[in-house]
């Protein structure tokens, strides 16, 4: 073409005149209708003026025409991308590579689409090889930390983000906000508030960061900031949602019902059946239960909204896959698990929606893998409370302990790595790999090709819910820290107590059940005896009779109310002790106890005392103050009647008829102490009254329990049992 007929259309194209551009271009392209130039520019005019279908349309029929020519293959890409079609974006960046390397604009584009399409490995490789090619490019040094969030490399993006800072200060509030949003998701949330603070400050804006924010507000205790960023991400049409969803979590964690459930429909009506709400909605439990027709009406509910979102859930695009992905680890149903019912059949239900959830989010995952031959098995260990927590103390010693020809692999999803306890762990572990990441974990596990995988305490961490339900290893096992059986297709096998199981637990399980000798746990007497040691002296005054109800106070169900009432109608020299989280939950509980107390005539303010958490020093200095522990019925304690035993506490148990309310059974029959497991309601309550009445009988069952209490600790006989179980579970999986 001559030379004066493109320059005005290269003019026109310069100076902004875009349509002036494309009515040139098609002018010329009458005559020339091969011409790459005219067609290259009138694609990238027409892209300027949003009209990006006829835009790729045009730049499509270019790169048919010259299939090598780099300049179009990577405008081809960005206006592909632009429009969300990102694998076919990769391509045209890899085929303008291919003819030039050392295009940098091209290696980031390439790497970003990688990015949206969540192969960040790939994608951070190419952010990677463009800072190679320029160093200086310090917004490629933000999107790199970008993709190393999305990995959960989140300590590497904190530092990429300060290099970009450090290289531009005009990028300080966008590497900020990046900032903000690793250290939410390494648990600390005080730094989070402080860099979203300052993204906010330099001018960032977008509902995300006021998401971010509040998150960090909240989880700080700072209800009124959080709801102040909360309300501003609203009044943004793209947050609005998801700020509805947290004032409605916000609310329901601090027991407001009321303003839980109005939050939800205003989730609705901006999303008329959106999973996320919905799922929500269905999970919001009350923290404490007021009477027994609630939890029946509550139960009921539940089955009807999950029924619904099961026969509705359609998993047919990404972002209907990414949505539901968010629903499963924005809520969980373990409120359920303390209604005091078999929860096998709703657990299934619940597991068919996790595994179907999870197969859709994690294609490359969700096909049953078989053992590698050749080589040490590897065995894998996966909790989020490997800590300064009850799980490492009934279930550390399974990593610790546990012996053999196999390979330890130590997955920790939790904040906190506590001194002398999660160092413990990773010193005996053949790997060792900590992650707030459910992505990481994920991949770390898949790539480890395990030969079996122990979920320690499923069910207690909202994150692991999805990697759960996938089949990671050949044979999966559900640690039941958390005792309840999982109903995921992908969990093989409950490891779970002999002690503690009824002749007929197996069917409370999807699982196939396994019995663990003893208690199964070896449970570390010599730390909880230093613990004693150094507790402060017990303080006692007057003639009391302490009982210690030590459970968490949503394990305490409205039909047992009357148990302490009558206790207490019988012996007018009771007293109970009971912990509760906060004064909220302590308030429900002691209106909910005044009810039954009432009926006999009597109040709780005299016979009721409320502790709010205790540290564990003044938690052993209650028991050793304490005369009696009344076990809770139906969800028994594990922990805590371990250490009342330790403190010399004697034990009351009324066995329940699922593992979860067997605990103090098992305890009590390893020390050979069957005097105090009652038969039933009214036995127990007679039972408690005569530990109350009768000095020289509960004098009695505190020097027995002096006596006994080392046949309950450092039992190994569960970690052989566990290490038989492994072999045989190997074997068996070999031969298939």
């Amino acid at each position: 073409m001559p030379v004066d007929r493109l320059a005005p259309v290269r003019a026109a194209f310069a100076q902004g005149r875009f349509a002036a551009a494309v009515t040139a271009c098609d002018a010329a392209l009458r005559t020339e209708p091969a011409n790459l130039d005219l067609l290259h520019i009138k694609g990238l005019a027409l892209f300027r003026l949003g009209r990006r279908a006829e835009a790729g349309a045009t730049l499509e029929q270019a790169a048919r025409l010259a299939p090598n020519d780099p300049a179009i293959a990577g405008n081809f890409g960005r206006v592909l991308a632009a429009d969300g079609r990102f694998a076919e974006a990769a391509t045209q960046f890899r085929r303008a590579l291919a003819r030039a390397p050392r295009s940098v604009a091209d290696r980031e584009d390439l790497g970003t689409a990688l990015c949206c399409l969540e192969r960040y490995e790939e994608g951070a490789a190419e952010y990677e090889a463009a800072l190679a090619l320029d160093p200086a490019r310090s917004a490629t040094l933000l999107k790199l930390a970008r993709a190393r969030l999305q990995q959960g490399h989140f300590e590497t993006a904190l530092d990429l983000a300060a290099r970009a800072e450090r290289a531009d200060a005009r990028l300080a509030p966008r590497a900020a906000g990046l900032r903000g949003y690793a250290a939410l998701r390494l648990g600390r949330h005080e730094e989070a508030a402080a860099e979203y603070s300052r993204a906010l400050a330099g001018g960032e804006t977008g509902s995300e960061l006021r998401l971010g924010r509040g998150r960090a507000r909240r989880r700080l205790g700072d209800r009124a900031g959080a709801t102040e960023d909360f309300a501003a991400a609203a009044a943004d049409p793209a947050g609005a949602y998801d700020a509805a969803l947290e004032q409605a979590a916000m609310a329901d964690g601090a027991g407001d019902e009321a303003s839980a459930q109005r939050e939800i429909r205003r989730a609705l009506g901006l999303r008329p059946g959106g999973i996320r709400a919905r799922w929500i909605e269905a999970m919001m439990f009350p923290t404490l239960w007021r009477s027994e027709e609630e939890i029946a009406t509550a139960r009921d509910a539940w089955n009807r909204k999950l029924a619904a979102i099961e026969a509705d859930l359609r998993l047919d695009s990404r972002e209907a896959v990414l949505e539901a992905a968010l629903a499963v680890q924005s809520a969980t149903n373990f409120r359920l698990h303390y209604q005091g019912a078999d929860d096998r059949p709703e657990q299934e239900r619940y597991g068919r929606i996790l595994a179907r959830i999870a197969a859709a989010r994690y294609p490359e995952h969700a096909e049953p893998r078989r053992r590698a031959r050749g080589r040490r098995p590897r065995v894998g260990f996966l909790s989020a409370h490997l800590r300064q927590h009850s799980i490492w103390k009934t279930h550390g010693a399974w990593i610790a302990d546990s012996r053999g020809d196999f390979a330890k692999h130590v997955y920790y999803a939790g904040h906190r790595m506590d001194a002398g306890f999660t160092d413990a762990l990773a010193a005996r572990a053949d790997r060792f790999v900590p992650s707030n990441s459910v992505e990481r974990l994920i991949a770390e596990i898949a790539a480890d090709a395990l030969d079996l995988l122990i979920y320690l305490d499923h069910g207690m961490s909202i994150e692991l819910q999805l990697a759960a339900a996938l089949p990671l290893a050949p044979i999966q096992a559900n640690g039941l820290g958390h005792p309840v059986t999982s109903g995921l297709p992908a969990m093989t096998h409950a490891l779970s107590s002999a002690l503690m199981e009824p002749a007929d637990g197996e069917r409370f399980y999807s699982e196939r059940l396994v019995r663990l000798a003893g208690t199964a746990s070896c449970y570390d007497g010599a730390r909880l005896a230093g613990l004693i040691a150094a507790a402060p002296a017990p303080a006692r005054s007057g003639d009391r009779i302490r009982y210690l109800c030590a459970q968490n106070l949503i394990k305490y169900l409205p039909r047992h109310d009357r148990v302490f009432a009558e206790i207490a109608a019988e012996l007018p020299a009771a007293e109970f002790h009971f912990l509760g989280r906060d004064a909220r939950e302590i308030a429900a509980f002691r209106t909910r106890l005044a009810e039954a107390f009432g009926r006999k005539g009597l109040e709780t303010e005299r016979l009721c005392v409320f502790h709010g958490p205790l540290l564990p020093p003044d938690y052993i200095a209650l028991n050793r103050a304490c005369d009696i522990f009344l076990d809770a019925i139906l969800w028994s304690g594990n922990n805590t009647t371990h250490e009342a035993v330790a403190a010399g506490l004697p034990v009351l148990t009324l066995p329940g008829p699922q593992m979860r309310g067997r605990h103090s059974l098992a305890v009590l029959t390893q020390m050979g102490m069957s005097e105090t497991i009652a038969r039933d309601v009214e036995d127990y309550i007679a039972m408690a009254v005569r530990a109350g009445r009768d000095a020289e009988w509960r004098r009695h069952l505190a020097a027995e329990t002096e006596r006994r209490r080392a046949r309950l600790f450092d039992d190994p006989a569960p970690i052989r049992d566990l290490e038989r179980f492994i072999e045989s579970a190997l074997e068996a999986a070999e031969g298939r």
